[in-house]
């Protein structure tokens, strides 16, 4: 039997590392605002017009889920606080953060979901949405 994996994903924002941790609470609150997290395409489809608003509300929660998750009494950021952290040179970086987060939350700590290396999620070179990494 193997040891439970931690599930979170590091990343950097504005030179402060944090982890984005996709909890059973997080999956709810995802399921009540947008059916499920297999809606996570759409999150970020440009044709969402309220796309934005809807990464910073996520990245938000993951934030603070890992902030929780080390500190039951941790200082959780705020919506205006992450928009901050994010701007139009890194908001590729943070999206394919979240979907690499979620692979780190149902598949372990570090584990990639392709053989490769390469971190989940890509550009639509068409539409300019981020996507899912696909399995072969």
């Amino acid at each position: 039997m193997s040891a439970l994996k931690d599930g979170g994903y590091t990343v950097t924002l504005k030179g402060k590392e944090y982890r984005l941790l996709f909890t059973l609470n997080a999956l709810d609150e995802i399921q009540g605002k947008f059916g499920g997290y297999d809606k996570l395409n759409e999150v970020f489809n440009q044709n969402n017009p309220d796309w934005v608003k809807d990464t910073k509300w996520l990245l938000t929660l993951l934030l603070n889920e890992g902030l929780l998750e080390e500190d039951e009494n941790a200082e959780l950021l705020t919506e205006t606080q992450v928009g901050r952290m994010i701007h139009t040179g890194n908001l590729q970086e943070v999206q394919r953060a979240i979907y690499a987060s979620f692979v780190a939350g149902t598949a372990g700590d570090g584990e990639k979901d392709n053989e490769d290396g390469e971190e989940p999620g890509e550009e639509n070179e068409d539409t300019g949405e981020m996507v899912a990494a696909q399995e072969d």
